[in-house]
């Protein structure tokens, strides 16, 4: 049986609360990844932050509504798509980060994790001993160990 323990990755990238979201695709760009677990001064962790939450953010658009013969228009926003992203980089992670967080323990099998993913539509799992992070479950390390258990 194959759980959690044997095929996390334990080198996991992680970020505070208060760092930039710059200083956060910074770390994906340099590390080649696509989410950082979000852990307090302390350890605990806080979130998660992925790639997905970061391009949300950017596609977010506020419309702009208008009144007119009693019909209601949406107009998109035109602002500068350049202004928007420099300020988007700026902010802290706590704000555009996912607080939910689904974690799964060492003891787990690949099928508990997978099923996680599965049901919850999440790409990776952080994994827990006593509620602190020891390592981080992704989509690829599952499909990687089914690959060398199979002839």
């Amino acid at each position: 049986m194959i759980l959690a323990r044997d095929i996390m990755t334990t080198d996991v990238a992680v970020v505070h609360p208060e760092d930039t979201i710059r200083t956060v695709i910074d770390l994906f760009l340099q590390k080649g990844i696509t989410c950082a677990v979000v852990v307090d001064n302390k350890g605990k962790l806080q979130g998660i932050v992925t790639d997905g939450d970061i391009m949300a953010t950017i596609r977010q658009r506020r419309p702009v509504y208008v009144d007119l013969f009693n019909s209601v228009f949406v107009l998109e926003d035109t602002g500068d798509l350049n202004s928007k992203i420099q300020a988007l980089t700026s902010r802290p992670v706590k704000e555009i980060m996912t607080r939910r967080i689904i974690t799964a323990s060492e003891e787990a099998t690949i099928a508990e994790v997978a099923g996680l993913m599965s049901d919850r539509k999440i790409k990776q799992v952080p994994i827990t001993n006593q509620d602190r992070l020891v390592g981080l479950v992704r989509r690829h390390d599952i499909v990687q160990a089914v690959a060398r258990s199979t002839p």
